[in-house]
């Protein structure tokens, strides 16, 4: 479904037949990214028309036309992204975990090093951390080596080209033949990582890797909260209202002066993110969390 809505605090500008300054385009009608929509049109200083993007190629052809005479394209979600990108307008992105280069935006997750620190104050033990992506991953995983290294813990690393070969390679890992060699790796597995390659993790994976997390005690280290709230032990964040709110922010500075995009490159919100626990999963994984329930930046979801 293709549909539009104003939203947002009111045009700057004037009249209702002039076309909004701001488009925003979401991936889907889901709730992260809804929230942030919400978000950063409380905060957008014009109006904000809102444009769900369907997958059939009339509805992409209609987002294109829609958008076409914005100022600024507002993409929530990869596929909108990726689908907006050649406008001439400027574009923003946001929670789009691989975006094309030279385009500004907002991201809600940590950096590796942010995610493994969290995990190590969580379970102290930890000394090895698998964990699984594709090439859309690669500059991720520089990052995840280079903190593991600085952490004195160990990465080792799954390839797969999509969610059925992701599958296939946990189940390797996880549920090797008894001769194989993989069963002494699994068991000295201490947590799977799943933020290298956002796109990767489909609902099929993070099953699988939910079912691993309760049948092999390894904790499942989660790319976004919305993954903790399914059962993940952890991950490390931005709330999705300081991703609108920021979102927000870019785009009024580009209204205000479009050629120092440079001024608003910043790619995740201000302050600290959030390390986001689901207590569920770390009872049944025997962690305490009493120290952690009040310390700062840290949140204790009870489901």
């Amino acid at each position: 479904m293709l549909m539009g809505s104003p939203d947002g605090p009111g045009d700057s500008g004037g009249g209702t037949n002039r076309p909004p300054a701001v488009v925003l385009v979401k991936s889907a009608s889901v709730r992260a990214v809804q929230e942030v929509a919400d978000a950063f049109s409380e905060g957008c200083r014009v109006h904000v028309q809102q444009i769900y993007l369907g997958e059939g190629p009339s509805e992409q052809a209609r987002a294109r036309e829609l958008t076409r005479s914005a100022r600024v394209l507002v993409a929530v979600g990869q596929p909108a992204i990726e689908l907006m990108v050649g406008s001439r307008a400027q574009i923003v992105y946001a929670l789009a975990p691989d975006p094309p280069p030279g385009i500004i935006g907002t991201n809600n997750g940590a950096s590796p090093h942010q995610v493994f620190r969290s995990l190590l104050l969580l379970r102290p033990r930890t000394k090895r951390i698998v964990a699984i992506s594709s090439e859309r991953g690669s500059q991720r995983m520089a990052q995840a080596r280079a903190a593991v290294r600085s952490l004195g813990i160990e990465l080792f690393e799954l390839s797969a080209e999509n969610p059925g070969t992701a599958i296939r390679e946990l189940r390797k890992l996880f549920v090797p033949v008894q001769e194989e060699p993989d069963g002494a790796l699994a068991s000295a597995t201490d947590a799977l990582w799943l933020g290298a390659d956002p796109q990767l993790i489909d609902t099929h994976v993070l099953q699988f890797a939910l079912q691993m997390q309760i049948q092999r005690q390894v904790p499942v280290v989660a790319a976004t909260r919305q993954q903790v709230s399914f059962g993940a032990l952890l991950a490390v964040d931005w709330p999705l209202e300081a991703v609108g709110r920021h979102l927000a922010w870019q785009v009024n500075q580009l209204l205000d002066d479009p050629l120092h995009v440079d001024q608003v490159s910043r790619n995740v919100p201000g302050g600290n993110p959030e390390s986001v626990v689901n207590a569920h999963a770390a009872q049944r994984l025997g962690i305490p969390l009493e120290p952690l329930r009040h310390a700062p930046h840290w949140k204790v979801i009870e489901r």
